[in-house]
């Protein structure tokens, strides 16, 4: 409430309250977190998350939110330019900080939506640890946590910290569990309109997991296991790729990644003299994460082809081959029998620093330090379909020199060691045609960080109001980062000699089905000197209580774009005893980082709405060299009321209004065919049809501007209550705008859209704590507030477009022993108290349709954790 600036402080208390897992499961509850990564919705990319926690304030993703350890950077956790909060050392977090608008100024470039603060306890003495266990009402995703937190003073004049964590959380993998996600909602295109687009359970109406005959005179029969035919069933709404009902395949997918991680910190601060003190810290942390992908498929235009002559057809097959005239038939199939594509991730972040606090005269500080990081993020996308191999395998023939059943390309001399894959019907194919289709795709990131910072603070005049508060200061930063991969994900694929070998796949870059990371190598420095000021005008006059005015500047200097500018003004008035306003305005800045410009090309599927139906893709993600920097004019004014009748109660409201021009960001492939039939030339660019196929390019661009506005509202009141403590926190954000603009293209509002950005007009958190003697009860209220599916939807695009409004209740019961002394507690949370399901908002984050929207809702139900904590 006193600061210049919006700014949201929660202690670790109340943090680890609202949800005792991680930290940051509990940020993500705050309203003004929107969009970011975590292990509930992980996806398989070098840049998204995989079960890592990246912060995103105000929806606009965790590279433009600046995330500090103790004010200070860390090393990002991946090429997106984000540290993973997971491997910060999270017992001896006091509180987190949170700046909610433009910062760039004061903190330093990237902090465009705002800045995160991870602030430990350096001073804390004594012992500390933890330990907890949990699981859903389902009886699964089981957590464990434990940890240990040690402070102690040494010497004179020294104190040292340490601390060690371990917490493991279990995938919740396919089907999951849930009707609501087992059910497949998806949004198809209604053949039969209006409404052009149907939100229901959806099928593949073009593949089955034994196979699918699809074209040619033997369409609609499929292979039942052992190889016999029979008839398909279809569905209802039928379009190339989807239908209501029948006996098409279900999409299926992981609710949340499994996560296990440690971590270890040490911290040594020495009073060298009165006025020096020194100190060095060292942090380790590492994460594995294990994911279910997708099941390998071949339908579309990648579908098998099956040849007369083909080893395993039964003479029933070949007689009505036969009896219809034709040599071959296409194959549709999601492989089901095969399991899934995993991904299994590990990041690994060593950091050490070192600096000194000098008290200088005149009350002068002067603070510095050296900071390097690194961190080894590897990717292994296991049992992942080789391209050629499996059509190689598919192809099998019958051997006319030795009567053996052989892939027909070996006959030539090529694909040596290949072994006949039979496709036709579940489970027909063998364990070692399995082993010899499939490989791992090997993605190894290495990120380093090297940092540099000396800074000065004090009082240098003084003005009959009081002093003007001074800090100046210069930054080095330097970021590098280098990719290695596996020869199958370098390789171009080449289907000569393979009979059968779809076209769309033949000189595509990557040998997998899924993946193919390249490599990437790239560096950049930046260079900052800033200066800080706050000036009090007045002090108890008759204008008011108090007037004060604050600034920032920073020189930016990038090697990759050159330098910029970035500037903070600001003023606080507060006319009396109970009321202050605060008003800044602020130029930010945001470079490129190295994934947005030096990322390879990697290849990614799945389907859109193209041309009037859903369409299945191709194509490839990418980074781009010649970026220009985003930049963002951010304008915040508030109000801050304290009422003297309640002198335990505050009230604050701001309005916030960010504009980002030239916005760096890859369009979803739908978005790519949408912003192209809005006229927007670039998306254009990045389509066509290649062999028949629809092929999307998705590279790093400069997408002209978005802009987001809004107002955010805290409360907080605390009173002695039937003998004991009740404290009342609130927390609203409206979001009056979520604009994105691109030339040529109508801008569209998604405020309230939850389907497509995931950015509803209200979200709000109200908690309610109560402690009296040894029992404390921690009541925990989060609300998801209503909007519509797609807020750029016409009137006859959905039956109903809207979304209802959620609530989720947590409860956290706590008891004090007094065991083992007296700071100790056992607690019992259950988080979703009520098993609130979420609303079914079909999305695509990354290629396949999920019934509901990750980043938005609870997607496990009803939790449950016990533990126990105490502090000697």
């Amino acid at each position: 409430m006193n600061a210049p600036t919006p700014v949201v402080s929660s202690s670790a208390e109340e943090l680890k309250a609202a949800a005792p897992g991680l930290i940051s499961d509990a940020l993500n509850q705050l309203p003004a977190f929107k969009g970011s990564s975590r292990s509930a919705n992980a996806g398989i990319s070098a840049v998204r998350g995989n079960g890592a926690s990246l912060l995103s304030l105000r929806g606009l993703e965790p590279q433009r939110t600046l995330v500090l350890l103790d004010g200070r950077r860390v090393v990002s956790s991946s090429a997106a330019g984000s540290p993973d909060t997971n491997l910060f050392p999270q017992a001896l977090v006091t509180r987190v900080e949170v700046v909610t608008g433009g910062a760039s100024a004061a903190y330093g470039s990237d902090a465009v939506a705002g800045v995160v603060n991870f602030i430990l306890d350096r001073n804390f003495t004594g012992v500390r640890l933890s330990a907890q266990a949990g699981t859903s009402s389902r009886r699964d995703g089981d957590s464990e946590l434990a940890s240990v937190a040690v402070g102690a003073p040494f010497g004179e004049r020294g104190h040292f910290l340490a601390s060690a964590e371990y917490s493991n959380q279990d995938e919740i993998g396919p089907p999951g569990g849930r009707e609501w996600a087992e059910a497949g909602y998806a949004i198809i295109q209604n053949p039969s309109p209006p409404p052009t687009r149907l939100i229901a359970p959806s099928r593949v109406s073009n593949a089955t997991f034994g196979g699918l005959i699809v074209g040619g005179p033997m369409a609609g029969l499929q292979f039942l296991p052992g190889g016999q035919l029979a008839r398909f069933a279809t569905g209802q709404a039928v379009t190339a790729t989807t239908m209501v009902g029948g006996d098409g395949a279900v999409n299926e997918y992981s609710l949340t990644s499994g996560v296990e991680r440690w971590t270890g910190f040490a911290r040594a601060n020495y009073e060298l003299s009165d006025a020096i003190d020194v100190y060095v810290e060292a942090a380790y942390g590492q994460s594995t994460s294990d994911y279910a992908v997708a099941r390998p498929s071949q339908t579309g235009a990648t579908a098998y082809t099956v040849f007369a002559d083909n080893a395993f057809l039964s003479a029933d097959v070949r007689a009505r081959m036969a009896a219809a005239n034709i040599t071959s038939f296409r194959l549709g199939r999601i492989n089901r029998d095969w399991g899934f594509a995993t991904a299994d991730s590990r990041s690994r972040t060593w950091r050490g620093s070192a600096g000194f606090e000098y008290s200088l005269p005149h009350d002068w500080q002067l603070e510095a330090y050296y900071a390097h990081g690194e961190n080894d993020y590897r990717v292994l996308t296991r049992d992942n379909t080789i391209h050629r191999r499996v059509f190689a395998a598919a192809d099998a023939v019958v051997d006319p020199a030795t009567g053996r059943v052989v892939c027909r390309s070996t006959l030539a001399g090529l694909d040596p060691g290949c072994v006949p894959l039979n496709i036709l019907g579940e489970g027909a194919a063998s364990p070692d045609a399995l082993a010899w289709i499939r490989g791992t795709a090997i993605q190894n990131l290495e990120l380093k960080q090297d940092v540099a910072s000396i800074v000065a603070r004090g009082a240098p005049v003084s003005l009959p109001a009081g002093d003007i508060r001074l800090a100046v200061g210069i930054e080095y930063r330097k970021e590098a980062a280098q990719q290695t991969s596996d020869p199958l994900s370098r390789a171009v694929t080449s289907g000569a000699g393979v009979r059968g070998f779809p076209a769309p796949l033949n000189g595509t870059l990557g040998s997998f089905f899924l993946s193919n990371p390249q490599p990437l190598r790239g560096s950049y420095d930046v260079r900052e000197v800033f200066a800080e000021a706050e000036a009090p005008l007045l002090r108890d006059s008759s204008f008011g209580r108090s007037l004060s005015i604050n600034g920032a500047v920073r020189l930016v200097d990038y090697s990759t774009v050159g330098s910029v500018t970035v500037w903070k003004a600001g003023v606080v008035y507060q006319p009396t005893e109970e009321l202050r306003f605060r008003a800044t305005r602020s130029r930010d800045i945001r470079a490129a980082n190295v994934a947005e410009l030096f990322s390879s090309p990697v290849s990614t599927q799945g389907s859109v709405f193209y041309n009037g139906a859903t369409t299945s893709w191709l194509g490839k993600r990418s980074g781009n060299p010649k970026l220009e920097p985003e930049k963002a004019d951010t304008l915040t004014v508030g109000l801050i009321y304290r009422p003297q009748w309640a002198p335990s109660a505050s009230l604050s409201v701001d309005y916030f209004d960010i504009d980002l021009q030239g916005a760096i960001s890859q369009l979803t492939p739908q978005q790519t065919v949408d912003q192209c039939a809005a006229g927007f030339a670039p998306a254009c660019e990045q389509i066509s049809i290649v062999n028949g196929q629809l092929s999307i390019q998705i590279p790093t661009l400069n997408l002209a501007a978005i802009r987001t506005s809004g107002v955010d509202l805290e409360a907080n009141y605390a009173a002695d209550l039937w003998g004991g403590r009740v404290k009342l926190r609130g927390l609203l954000s409206y979001l009056d705008r979520f604009e994105t603009t691109v030339p040529g293209v109508p801008t569209v509002n998604r405020a309230g859209d939850i389907g497509i950005t995931g950015t509803p007009e209200f979200t709000g958190h109200l908690s309610i704590s109560y402690s009296r003697g040894r029992l404390g009860l921690f009541l925990n209220e989060r609300y998801v507030g209503s909007g519509k599916i797609d807020a750029d939807a016409g009137p006859t695009t959905f039956i109903d477009n809207s979304v209802g409004a959620v609530w989720y209740t947590d409860l956290t019961l706590r008891w004090n022993p007094q065991i083992v002394g007296r700071d100790g507690e056992v607690f019992l949370t259950v988080n979703n108290l009520f098993d609130k399901d979420p609303p079914i908002v079909p999305t695509i984050p990354y290629g396949a349709y999920r019934a509901t929207n990750f980043s938005l809702y609870d997607v496990v139900g009803r939790y449950f954790t016990i533990g126990w904590r105490q502090s000697f």
